[in-house]
Parts: structure tokens; sequence; C-alpha cells
């Protein structure tokens, strides 16, 4: 039979005290809150208690599930122990067996656990959650009293507007307002149920119809007055005054009734109005751009989510088909009904339709523009919304070719020539490829470059004036000339243009006396076998006809040249040799590019020299500074509302009752202060309930500068700051003096 230990036994009551304290803490913490919570739903107190109860009871059970408070709790402080106090060498275990069936050994070490127990037992802290639980309580008990705080409040409100009404009225046989009902009904789109209002405030649909009823104490004339503007008056029946009236906009309202010759007005009410959203539509599996291939399934798949506040009446897609081009294109609308489901209704729903192209005639070429609009069930106009037009087009496979003349079936114009660099990929790659291409087709590809390089050197032969075939590239070079013997520095003077030579570059040109119009420089023979060479123009001398400085015309003289061994080596079908020409066809015309370019001097501002005699001397004698006053009157907004900032700190200082000058005054900011309210109802109608009290003395003496405090501060909030201007202050502003400020702003 085993035994425990007494200082187990003495861990395990404690632990067990802890663990049952945690869950009545847990269980105290759910029943308030269900109490608070019931006091918004329940009136009857059997139903509140009852709810109480569940709450609490469902609390302690997972609390007692979570814990284990009721099973044994000398396992769970064995594991304890064993883990988190070393001292007894993973042997507490041995305090739970039965000491008669323990070997020898076993004993020793029960013993040594034993008093290691003994000596560690002050220390032992054994695992609980009270600080949580306790915090849970607290949070629970503030919770529980704002809900209740906030439930009595709007139970109160109508109570309130009577006391306030009935305290208006100092004279007993005046008409007192005993009680006031708001009913809403929202329109019946919407679905929602008729509702009797917690409070005057209201808070309703658009064009929800409110009915109220009101009982005086005697009979009166009474009226409802919207905004500071409309009226309805209230109608007798059975003793009952009622009125209805359908709200479309926000704003505020007060009830006012004749009572002895005089006109009383309760508090300010908001209305605040929830509007009916439009439906919203989301197109979940195309991009806003699509382009189909002839090879591509042509039937594209539309899957939309539909949504609205309170339902959905109908939706379809609107598509477009565009055919033909330019001046010719024509356009068919198509409206499409989706096809699951057929019939659209509603807060949410998923349509789906799968477009054949093939069906609404589109052919390659043709675009598609559809969007998908829907309509919600607002009466008596419902609500409009579409999504983003979406573009589907389909590539267009024709091509189309052009020929120089009617009745030629071949194209023999090139569309473009290609560029030097071009050549140079096709050539490599042509010899990349010869290996696994056959000889014909290997000389045919060779030959077309050879007719390339030749279509790229009648370009840039454009250039240099070349308009007869004796002047195209090697024609500007003579043949006759024998160029075996002749030196490297006689080429570079022939092709180069020699930078470094006399730094003729830098040279200013120098004027040239006038000389008659000749542009054949070349005084030689020629010109006594033509007697008219030196009075002709001759346009048509490549030689001289160009677009290009002299040393850029030499360059391309020599590009041109290279050009041509480049075409003669590819037509020889020898390509391996042309590309080092090509090379240097394509470093030459790379250079003339660079030379051509044409460089602009920043400009910018250049400040006058400075007289070095003056400078760092300090003299301003010469530096005129000029002045220029100038006044803006702007228009001054709310202008009663700042005379009514002025009077409230007249009345803060002097803490007496306001004047009637000043009740006129604060009147006056009444009417600026119901033109905010109108766009803000919840935000400064408090201001309005204040001015009223303020004008009427109904402010009990002791709550007198809390009111008007507060008026300070709505209207500090309301009037814009002023604009900061330039102005040379008189003093700097003590950080006390700003924090002084800001206190006050902050009250």
């Amino acid at each position: 039979m085993s035994t425990q230990s007494p200082l187990l036994k003495k861990l395990s009551t404690r632990y067990t005290i802890m663990r049952s304290v945690e869950v009545l803490l847990i269980a105290l913490a759910a029943g308030l809150l269900v109490w608070a919570i019931t006091d918004w739903i329940a009136t009857d107190t059997i139903g509140r208690a009852i709810g109480v109860i569940l709450g609490t009871a469902f609390a302690a059970l997972l609390s007692l599930m979570r814990t284990k408070v009721l099973s044994p709790a000398a396992p769970f402080l064995i594991h304890h122990l064993n883990n988190r106090y070393p001292q007894l060498q993973a042997s507490a275990d041995l305090l739970l067996a039965d000491e008669s069936t323990l070997s020898l050994i076993q004993k020793i070490q029960l013993s040594r656990v034993q008093n290691q127990l003994q000596l560690i037992y002050p220390e032992i802290k054994l695992p609980h959650q009270l600080r949580i639980a306790s915090l849970t309580l607290l949070g629970s008990v503030a919770i529980s009293a704002l809900l209740m705080a906030f439930q009595s409040a709007s139970k109160k409100e109508t109570e309130e507007l009577v006391n306030q009404v009935q305290a208006t009225a100092a004279d007993p046989q005046a008409a007192r307002l005993n009680s006031l009902q708001v009913t809403i009904t929202p329109p019946s789109y919407t679905g929602l149920a008729s509702r009797k209002a917690e409070d005057a405030n209201l808070n309703v649909q658009q064009n929800s119809k409110v009915v109220w009823s009101a009982k005086f104490s005697t009979a009166v004339q009474a009226w409802l007055v919207f905004s500071g503007r409309d009226s309805i008056a209230l109608k007798e029946q059975g003793g009952v005054y009622i009125t209805q009236k359908n709200i479309i906009e926000a704003g505020f309202y007060q009830l006012a009734w004749n009572t002895l010759g005089k006109t009383v007005y309760s508090d300010f009410f908001k209305i605040e109005v929830i509007k009916d959203q439009a439906p919203q539509i989301e197109i979940t599996n195309l991009e806003q751009f699509t382009r189909l291939k002839q090879t591509d399934s042509w039937s594209v798949p539309v899957k939309t989510n539909l949504r609205d506040d309170y339902g959905l009446t109908d939706a379809q897609i609107i598509a477009t088909v565009s055919k033909g081009s330019g001046e010719s294109v024509k356009f068919r609308e198509e409206k499409l009904r989706f096809s699951s489901p057929q019939a659209i209704s509603g807060k949410q729903v998923d349509a789906n339709l799968t477009m054949n192209l093939r069906t609404l005639g589109l052919e390659p070429g043709d675009e598609l523009y559809f969007y998908v609009e829907a309509r919600d069930n607002q009466q008596p106009t419902s609500n409009y919304n579409r999504t983003e037009t979406f573009f589907i087009a389909i590539q267009d496979t024709t091509q189309y070719e052009t020929v120089d003349e009617d009745g030629l079936g071949v194209d023999l114009m090139p569309e473009y020539f290609r560029s030097q660099r071009q050549i140079i990929i096709d050539t490599e790659k042509l010899l990349k490829a010869k290996k696994k291409i056959s000889i014909q087709q290997f000389k045919s590809t060779s030959n077309e470059l050879g007719y390339d390089q030749k279509v790229l050197r009648l370009r840039y032969g454009q250039f240099m004036g070349e308009e007869f075939e004796d002047q195209i590239g090697g024609g500007a070079i003579s043949l006759e000339d024998d160029h075996d013997n002749e030196t490297a520095e006689e080429t570079v003077k022939r092709f180069g243009h020699q930078h470094d030579t006399e730094n003729e570059h830098n040279l200013v040109d120098q004027k040239k006396a006038a000389v008659p119009h000749n542009h054949n420089h070349e005084q030689n023979g020629e010109e006594e076998k033509d007697p008219l060479a030196a009075f002709a123009h001759q346009h048509d001398d490549g030689e001289v006809a160009t677009f290009f400085i002299e040393s850029m015309r030499t360059k391309l003289k020599a590009a041109l040249t290279v050009m041509w061994d480049a075409e003669l080596y590819l037509r020889l079908y020898e390509p391996e040799k042309s590309l080092p020409h090509q090379y240097t066809a394509l470093k030459l015309l790379k250079e003339i590019s660079n030379d051509s370019r044409i460089y602009v001097h920043r400009t910018g501002f250049e400040p006058p020299p400075l007289k070095e005699e003056k400078r760092l001397s300090g003299d301003l004698t010469e530096i005129n500074s000029a002045t220029t006053n100038t006044r803006k009157l702007a228009e001054e907004s709310y202008p009663a509302i700042r005379q009514a900032q002025q009077i409230l700190e007249q009345l803060l200082e002097s803490n007496t009752a306001p004047t009637e000058a000043q009740k006129k005054i604060l009147t006056s900011a009444g009417t600026e202060l119901a033109t905010v309210v109108l766009e803000q109802p919840g935000k400064y109608l408090e201001g309005l309930s204040l001015l009223k009290s303020i004008t009427e003395g109904t402010v009990q003496a002791d709550e007198q500068k809390k009111a008007w405090l507060t008026l300070r501060k709505i209207f500090w909030q309301i009037v814009p700051a002023s604009p900061t201007s330039p102005i040379q202050k008189g003093r700097t502003a003590h950080p006390l003096d700003e924090q002084f400020l800001q206190n006050l702003m902050n009250e």
C-alpha cells in the first residue's frame, strides 16, 4: 500500500486551492460580462439571472477542463518537481511508491529525496495563472461597468428630455411633455423590420419612415423643427400627438410646443442616414487586357462576384465587337445574360458565363470590349454600377506584301537595309552553321549578305554625293595610282584625321581674302582643258558635294572602300575573309558618328567680375533694399462665432450670467453653428444644446463654467486658424506661455 509523503500532500492541497481560486475568478469574470450584456437584451430579472448562471457554468466548466482540478494532483506535482528541481535527482516518483516494495538502493534514494524535499520545500513554486485570472476579472469589471453605464444613459435619455423640458416651464400650469416614442420603419426593399428607437437620436436607413408619438400633460400645439428650417405639425389622436416623415438626409431636429403664450423647445437630436450603397462588381478570372492566338481556345469564361448591402435585381454583360481597321471599322453591341445563375437576386451572387467568340462573330484581327453592369433593389430608383472595360484581342495572322508594279507577283523592293553590325552577326552565324548546311545554301546565304552589304554601301554613298556609277565607293579612289609603294604615313594622310599635327583642331580659322566662287581648289592643268571649270559649280562632283567636313569625308570614303572589299569576299563565298573588313567598316562608322555629335556649351547666369579693392570690405553703400507694403483684406469666416468667443472669455473672467446683448450674439453664433452641424450632426450637436441652455438661462450655477469651457472648445475647433504672415514679433514666447495656451486648447 502506497503512502504519500506529508510534504507531498501539503503541496497537492496547496496546488488544488490555487487552481480552484483561478477557476472561481474566471467564472466571476464571465458572470459579470453576461450580466452586462443581458442588460441590453433582456428586461426582466429572471431572464438575466438565467443567462448569468449559464454563462458562469460554461466558463467554470472550461476552466476545470483546462486546469484539471478534479484530477489527482500528485502525479502532476511529481513531474513538475523532477523537471524544475535537480536536487531531487529525478527520483520524486519514489514519494508515491510503497516503501515495503522498494529495494535497499531505492529506500536509500527515497531517504535522500525526502531530505532534499525538506530542504527545498519553502522555495518550491507551484505553476498557476492567478495573475492572469485576476487581470481578467478586473477587465471584466471595467467593461461591465461601461456597458451598464451606457445602457442606463440610453434608457434614461428620454426621461432626461422630459425633465429638461419640464424644468424650462416653471409655471405648474404649463404643459409638460410626459413621454416621447419614436418608431422607425425601414424601406420595404431592405427587408428590415420596424423597431422602436431607444432614444430620440436617429440612425436610420435612407428613406425610412419615422413616426413620433408624444404625450403632454395638457392639450397643446406641437410640431417638429428639422435643421432649424422645415417644420411638421403633430396631430392629436386620442390624447397622443403623432406625426411622421420620410428621412432622406442627415441633420438634427427639435420638438416644440406652445404653452401659456410661450414656445418651449426641446434639446437637439441628431439624424444620421445610412445610405444604400451601389453594387460591388469584381471579375475574378480575367486580366483587363487579353490577347488570343489562332491556336488558343476561343471560349472565354467570365467569373463575376456581385455584392450589395440589401439585394441585387439584375446584372448583365455589355459586349462590343470591333471588326475591320482604319476608316472601315465597324462596331456591334451585344447584351449577354449570365448562364449561372440565370436570375440575379440576393445580397451576394457568383455569376458565370462562357463567351464563345466564334458565336459572337469574331475573326482574326477583331477585338471584343465588354463590361459587367449590375443594379440593386433600391426603390424607386435602383443604384447602378459597372466594371472597367475589359479587352480581348485576337491576333491577326494575315500578312500583307507590297509590290513595285501592278502585275508583279514578287516583291523585289527591300523593306529595310541591314546595319553593319547586323551583317557582322549574320556572317558569324553563317560561319558557325557552315558544317550543318549544304554548300548551295551556304553560297546562297553568303551572296545575300553581299547584296545587303551593297545596299548599305549605296545608302552611305548618298551622303558623299555619289550620283554616278563611277563615283560609288571605289570610284572615288583612282585605280591608276600606284599604292603599292606608298608608305604607312602616306596612307594615313590619305584616309586619316591627323589630330596630332600642328594642333589643327584648336586653331582659330583665319580670315582669307575673297576669291572667286570656285569649288575646284586644285590648280592643275585641267583648267586649260576646260576653260569653264573656273566658273562652273561642280554639284555632280562626288569629291566636293558632301554633307561632312573634310576629316569626316575622308573617314567615310575609307569606310566605303572597306565595304567594297567586304562585299567582294562575300560574293566570292569567303565570309571568313570578309569579316575583318566588316569590323573595320563598323569601327569607321562609329568614329564618324561620334565626330558628328554637337556639343552645346552650358549656359547660365554669369555674375559680373568683383572689384578686388571691395572684396571682403563689408561696404554696402551701393546696395539698395526694396521694401513693399501690401495688405490683403480677407473675408472673415464665422463672424458671429468669433464674437461669441470674445463673450465667452469675458464670461469666464467675470463669472457672471450673460446679458441680453450677449445672448443675442450667442444666438447668432448658434445660427452659424447650425450650418456646421448639418454637415456633421454627431460632432457639434452638443454645442447647440449648450447655447440653447445658456440663452434660456437653464444652466445650473455650478455647471455654468463647465458649459462655457466646453462651448469655447467647440468654437475653437470650428473657426479655422489664421494663416501665418511674415510680421515682426515684439518678443519671443516663453515656453511656459506656450504650455499655458496648449492647456487651454486641451480643456
